[in-house]
């Protein structure tokens, strides 16, 4: 079996692809390299094409941040060879990969309510007993409310 790189360099437009890529993964090393590593992390690359480099931001601050470090840049670029006289920066928000997680507050079922009653009779500290039983007759009250849809 050959191996998928090999496949997919035998077809010309995919192997410009390929090294269209493999440029840009260098570029983005090399741009990376020369940033703090917190702002390096927030960075790719949009388009490598001669004469100008577009960068990706991820908010923007990190453009802000990567606007002000452009003559670097492009100053470390033309030591390692790249010929890119200027650089564009593009914020491009992440979305988040996953919704947040909501928090939802815990329920008593039925069961619950029926062993906190159940808790409540053998307590001998009649002020704990009497919470207990409070807590009990909430979730009977709730379930009668939700049943009303209310």
């Amino acid at each position: 079996m050959r191996p998928l790189r090999h496949i997919l360099s035998a077809d010309t437009a995919l192997a410009g692809f390929l090294d269209r890529h493999r440029n840009e993964q260098a570029i983005l090393q090399n741009v990376r390299r020369n940033l703090p590593p917190a702002l390096a992390a927030q960075v790719g690359i949009a388009a490598a094409e001669p004469p100008e480099l577009a960068l990706l931001a991820a908010s923007g601050a990190v453009g802000a941040l990567l606007r002000q470090r452009v003559p670097d840049l492009v100053e470390k670029l033309a030591r390692e060879g790249w010929q890119f006289t200027g650089i564009r920066v593009r914020v491009q928000p992440r979305t988040l990969s996953r919704p947040p997680k909501k928090n939802i507050a815990k329920q008593l079922d039925g069961l619950s309510a029926a062993t906190l009653r159940a808790h409540a009779e053998r307590l001998a500290n009649p002020e704990l007993a009497s919470g207990l039983q409070r807590a009990a007759l909430r979730v009977k009250a709730e379930a009668c409310t939700s049943a009303l849809g209310r």
